[in-house]
């Protein structure tokens, strides 16, 4: 089992296709844009205040600094939005790396995760890449179980 820092590293190959993305009635897949940004910053602490990862206090610093790296590429970043509000996200690095996902915790269990890992999936496989991987703290079983459903395997 691969551990880093308390963290499993879990990989997936991308041979085969994730299954479909279904989101649930009255959320939509939207273009990440700069005024959401606020919202996923404020989604993501709470997703990593159980100790489930980290991120810059400052949402505008954390937004500049994700737009400046160079591992970033927009079209790898998807948000899942109910109305106004941001209510999923995950952030794919351009080497086939699973940076961020998390979902607000009162639209869970409705397949918003499961959804933004298909997309996350898919948009490797179109770009040729052989596997996709991302780390799960190694105390978050229910993560852990997602990700085992969708092929993602610890070494």
């Amino acid at each position: 089992m691969s551990k880093t820092d308390g963290f499993l590293l879990m990989r997936r190959s991308l041979a085969e296709p994730a299954p479909p993305v279904l989101l649930p009635d009255g959320t939509e897949l939207v273009p990440l844009a700069a005024a959401d940004a606020g919202h996923i910053h404020s989604l993501l602490q709470f997703s990593y205040a159980p100790g489930y990862g980290s991120l810059r206090h400052d949402a505008r610093d954390w937004w500049e600094t994700l737009i400046a790296d160079s591992e970033f590429d927009r079209n790898l970043a998807f948000v899942v939005k109910a109305g106004d509000r941001v209510v999923g996200f995950c952030l794919v690095w351009r080497s086939s790396f699973i940076r961020d996902i998390a979902v607000d915790g009162s639209f869970r269990r409705r397949g918003i995760g499961s959804a933004l890992l298909s997309l996350a999936i898919e948009a490797m496989r179109k770009r040729g890449n052989e596997e996709i991987a991302l780390k799960v703290d190694m105390y978050n079983a229910n993560a852990q179980r997602l990700y085992a459903e969708f092929g993602f395997t610890t070494d």
